[in-house]
């Protein structure tokens, strides 16, 4: 049982899957499905076995997602076409990232339409992030981001929480790991020798 930052949607790819997926009370039911969508920070298990399965990692937070929830965003299971497509990609003796990305990209908007468009309502926030993803490398300075967009370090720690659903220090972690990832995608794809990961990965 693990629980993560992403937003997960998992589909089977030939068929069902069991999944214990946390409620809002607490609960960990086990139920059986052929697509799934797990929210940020929500509790589940996979058990799949043999079974191929379809995984989709949005890059959003706890917050944006309830926002978009509450103003009528309904998760939609991807269709037949979507879902061909993704057993192609997986038949396929090489991976082409443009063809996972492109995949990706369309079975997010399909799937979660709208949600990437929502941002924190707080332009101090807003502008927050777009400093810290301007220097993800850099060594974050807390009272120096609160000073520039003029908020107290205990005010804007509360803020950024309740705007984003994490903690400063947990989105900049995050956002690291993005950073790295993509730095490593780069980095195989200029290698004469490519190495080929297990399965089909690109960030959209």
């Amino acid at each position: 049982m693990h629980a993560h930052q992403a937003l997960q949607l998992t589909v089977g790819l030939d068929g069902d899957y069991t999944i214990e997926l946390e409620q809002e009370d607490g609960t960990l039911p086990t139920q059986r499905t052929g697509f799934a969508c797990i929210a940020p920070q929500q509790k589940h298990r996979i058990i799949a076995q043999d079974a191929h399965l379809g995984y989709l990692y949005v890059d959003t937070n706890p917050t944006a997602f309830a926002r978009w929830r509450k103003a009528g965003g309904a998760v939609v299971a991807p269709d037949d076409t979507i879902v061909d497509g993704l057993r192609r990609i997986l038949s396929r003796p090489d991976i082409d990232k443009e063809a996972v990305r492109a995949i990706g990209q369309r079975w997010c908007e399909h799937s979660l339409p709208g949600l990437l468009s929502v941002k924190p309502t707080d332009p101090r926030i807003r502008r927050a992030l777009e400093i810290v993803d301007a220097d993800l490398i850099g060594a974050l300075n807390y009272s120096e981001l609160a000073k520039q967009v003029h908020l107290s370090p205990s005010r804007f720690a509360g803020l950024f929480r309740e705007q984003t659903g994490l903690p400063v220090r947990n989105y900049v972690l995050w956002q690291r790991l993005v950073y790295v990832f993509d730095a490593w995608s780069a980095a195989i794809r200029s290698r004469p020798r490519r190495i080929t990961p297990a399965f089909p990965i690109a960030r959209i």
